[in-house]
């Protein structure tokens, strides 16, 4: 199983690019992406949040960390920014859309 670690926001246009970093059990590393409908952070990390949960394989996305892409930010500050707003809304939509995934499999 896969746990989300990082999720990096990148503006694309109109739309948002979240980029899931994803650990495994046994230490591969692996990234997902999807490209958000919107241009509005939250309404994307719930995007991405109902995406991944909903692969099935994606068990955990506790402690996971959610910043803008290296290309977004103005200082090397900001990279060491977490929105941590914006990791409670991914984090509630993760484990609603996994509640639900599990349900339909019972």
């Amino acid at each position: 199983m896969w746990r989300v670690d990082q999720v990096f926001l990148a503006r694309r246009g109109q739309r948002i690019e979240v980029i899931c970093s994803l650990v495994s059990e046994h230490g591969g590393l692996r990234n997902l992406s999807v490209t958000a409908p919107t241009d509005d952070p939250t309404q994307a990390v719930r995007h991405a949040a109902h995406f991944i949960a909903g692969k099935g394989n994606v068990s955990s996305a506790r402690q996971a960390r959610v910043r803008w892409a290296r290309q977004q930010v103005v200082t090397e500050q900001d990279e060491l920014i977490r929105d941590r707003l914006l990791e409670d809304e991914f984090l509630d939509e993760f484990e609603e859309t996994l509640a639900a995934v599990r349900d339909q499999q019972r």
